[in-house]
């Protein structure tokens, strides 16, 4: 009896010791899953939400501001109105545009050249890319949505009038194409740079207020000032002989739906991300690579029920946050409230600057100093201003 007292003993001790062992192992869970939040008002009618927390793929550390409509506008602030592959920092950029909150903004070329569509102020700079998803806004609406676009060229001559469907804009390709114009037309604003330097084969034409200023090829500089009141068309191939007739000529963008261009800010980035309330992202519909679909930092932009502003900036490929993927950050996002929801430039661009201050912990490193942070430098940032 003395032995099965001393087993049953022992089989007590070991079940205890099981239930504490087990017990503080889901505490410890509960401990690791245990996030940190902190709500902070930034200013009257904007606020910032700081998140870090572990999911089932490492851990994540995420910031969400919100800024009520009828207090704050959105911005769109590009690098350098006057030169197309112009870029700076998100810091730099809400400096520029005296900002209090400011997150990069649409894709861009190694060149510095936005990838997409660059509406400011009612003013084109770039042309959609393909078909897919941009944001456009005004001080009373926005809609997320795919856009397609084209810039329509109209040259007249002595007696007849030629309409280019399909020019390019401020760039050497045409929409939607990384490959270069070989034949055809091409549209230099202002919104390019204050000069273009020629390239052998081209043929330029000086256009002020829609008339051209005559001036034969050899009278030309090699850098040819852009007009501040005009622009330069450049005919490449069989277009050279239809350019030498031209006596004035308009150019314009048309936009497909037709209903974007009543948006003074148009900016194109993609994919998708929310559709009323519902996740829908479209990355393998506007052909993004897989590279930018996998997990990595992340920046979006969002509307709530109210069509307040919404962003959402997450870092990643870092040992204190993993980062997210597409359909991850199209789940959160609509648990913070999204309704509408485009996804921005992610990767090291993704940078949130509040009142001059970098939040996040952008991916890349100074090649110089390895301890120090990398600002990468872009293209265009959004800009959160107070009305």
């Amino acid at each position: 009896m003395r032995f099965t007292g001393r087993r049953r003993s022992f089989w007590m001790l070991s079940i205890a010791a099981t239930l504490l062992f087990l017990g503080s192992g889901v505490l410890l869970s509960r401990s690791r899953a245990q996030q940190s939040r902190e709500w902070k008002e930034i200013s009257p009618g904007i606020s910032l939400l700081s998140v870090a927390t572990t999911t089932s793929n490492g851990p994540l550390r995420y910031w969400l501001v919100k800024a009520d409509k009828a207090q704050w506008k959105l911005g769109l602030e590009v690098a350098n109105a006057r030169d197309v592959i112009e870029k700076r920092s998100v810091r730099n950029l809400a400096a520029q545009s005296g900002a209090t909150v400011a997150i990069n903004g649409g894709f861009f070329a190694y060149g510095g050249a936005a990838v997409g569509a660059v509406k400011v102020g009612g003013e084109w700079h770039r042309l959609p890319w393909k078909s897919r998803t941009a944001l456009g806004w005004s001080e009373t609406d926005a809609r997320i949505g795919p856009l397609v676009g084209s810039c329509q060229l109209t040259l007249t001559f002595a007696n007849s009038e030629k309409r280019i469907e399909n020019a390019a804009l401020n760039g050497f390709a045409l929409s939607g194409t990384h490959s270069p114009l070989v034949d055809g037309f091409c549209v230099l604003t202002p919104r390019f740079g204050a000069k273009y330097k020629r390239k052998t084969g081209d043929v330029s034409a000086e256009f002020s207020n829609g008339q051209r200023i005559l001036r034969a090829q050899n009278e030309l500089p090699d850098e040819i000032e852009i007009p501040a009141d005009g622009f330069l068309v450049l005919a490449r191939g069989q277009a050279i002989e239809t350019l030498s007739q031209v006596q004035s000529a308009n150019w314009k963008v048309l936009p497909q739906p037709a209903s974007f261009d009543k948006f003074p800010q148009i900016l194109g980035a993609g994919p998708r991300l929310i559709e009323n309330s519902l996740v829908k992202t479209t990355e393998v519909a506007e052909g993004f690579r897989p590279d930018v679909v996998a997990r990595g930092p992340r920046t979006a932009i969002g509307l709530d029920k109210g069509r307040n502003w919404l962003f959402l900036v997450a870092d990643g490929r870092q040992v204190a946050s993993a980062g997210l993927t597409i359909p991850e950050t199209a789940q959160l996002f609509r648990e913070l409230g999204a309704v509408e929801a485009l996804n921005l430039d992610g990767g090291s661009s993704t940078q949130l600057v509040v009142n001059g201050e970098l939040i996040n912990s952008p991916s890349g490193y100074d090649p110089v100093n390895p301890m120090r942070q990398r600002e990468v430098t872009v293209s265009n940032a959004l800009v959160l201003k107070a009305k």
